[in-house]
């Protein structure tokens, strides 16, 4: 089975911009965007909580990728088929931790 690189994108900008526009900062946060300010020869960087994705997206996510790398190959679909055949019950994330 291959693994797959789900890496965010980053945004680079200065401490200045930060401060003058914050809003804008977690805006990209929102987003799921890695945000790396620059300050004074280091870097801070701020990186969003990582949260749960649908199937959906993430069949999205793969076949926005080059190559190979963007395709789910017959033995995952089929491990998915085969989970979803035997727990047709919906799952209750209430209980997720």
């Amino acid at each position: 089975m291959r693994a797959y690189d789900f890496r965010m994108s980053v945004v680079h900008i200065s401490e200045e911009e930060a401060v003058r526009d914050f809003a804008e900062v977690l805006s990209h946060i929102d987003e799921g965007k890695e945000v790396v300010i620059e300050r004074k020869g280091s870097r801070l960087e701020l990186v969003p909580k990582p949260r749960m994705r649908t199937v959906g997206e993430a069949r999205a996510i793969l076949a926005s990728l080059p190559g190979e790398r963007g395709v789910m190959d017959e033995e995952f679909a089929r491990d998915v088929r085969n989970f979803r055949e035997r727990h047709p019950e919906s799952l209750d994330s209430s209980k997720w931790d």
